[in-house]
């Protein structure tokens, strides 16, 4: 009987907890003075043990493992955004992007592999918002735990 209402505490603990953590992503709203960006890393074999370092300009702002995705609020301007294997600075020969990140905005960004023949290279590629939902259902992915504190704050800011 006590390990049947240990599982059964357990299985509504872990369904709740993953309730929680399994957000949507929210889309930013119209009106506020912050960009709304996501880093989306969905479902791989390469590189899937481990984890991305995310950078916006020169500041890390998040490890993200497989199947995982952050949220950050962003000041309107350009910005350069980049993915790496680790590290806590960003490297030279890292990919970037820039966006010119615009105030009530949503941006997503895809973390991407492009395998060569010695070096395996990752690349950060702005996607819509239906190719990041559809990754999202698709592969399952969930905010980062690691990165939750960021998203949280993010989202915090949006539903204001």
């Amino acid at each position: 009987m006590k390990k049947i209402f240990l599982t059964t505490i357990i299985l509504l603990f872990t369904g709740v907890f993953s309730v929680v953590f399994s957000q949507e992503l929210l889309e930013n709203k119209e009106g506020a003075d912050f960009g709304l960006v996501y880093f989306l890393r969905g479902k791989g074999h390469v590189g899937s043990a481990t984890a991305f370092s995310a950078f916006i300009d020169e500041d890390r702002v998040c490890n993200l493992s497989n199947r995982r995705f952050s949220a950050h609020a962003v000041q309107p301007g350009e910005h350069e955004f980049r993915v790496q294997f680790d590290g806590g600075k960003t490297k030279k020969k890292a990919e970037v992007i820039k966006i010119d990140i615009e105030a009530g905005k949503t941006y997503y960004i895809q973390m991407t592999i492009q395998t060569g023949v010695f070096v395996n290279d990752l690349t950060p590629v702005e996607i819509t918002r239906n190719t990041a939902l559809r990754l999202v259902e698709d592969d399952k992915i969930e905010v980062d735990k690691d990165c939750i504190e960021a998203a949280k704050a993010a989202w915090d800011a949006v539903k204001e």
